[in-house]
């Protein structure tokens, strides 16, 4: 089961409003150095991850890069596609990858 930020907050101590002010950066000035590090070190330990949906649901964006692509098993589209994903990463967007497998009607569907 995947772990969510009331896990890391039971298990920092911490109210869930404190986790995501520190998961999302915008703790300024409302929490403390310690609890902000409290909450990263349990976070990492936990192996929390969060939810790209329910970041989506929650805001205006995804942070998703979609790709259709007509066969991935050429050796130029592999590496492609590798470069695409470190530059997202960069950018904490991730990738979803459709491949047509080469037919037509599949690039009408994805998009």
């Amino acid at each position: 089961m995947a772990v969510t930020i009331k896990d890391v907050a039971r298990e920092a101590g911490v109210s869930v409003c404190t986790v995501s002010r520190v998961l999302n950066n915008t703790y300024r000035n409302k929490v403390s150095e310690e609890t902000r590090r409290r909450v990263l070190e349990v976070s990492e330990e936990l192996g929390y991850r969060p939810s790209l949906i329910a970041r989506g649901l929650k805001g205006k964006t995804t942070n998703l890069v979609g790709l259709v692509v007509p066969d991935i098993a050429a050796s130029f589209l592999a590496h492609t596609l590798m470069g695409i994903q470190s530059v997202a990463e960069d950018y904490d967007y991730s990738i979803l990858l459709y491949t047509t497998m080469s037919k037509p009607s599949k690039d009408i569907e994805y998009l």
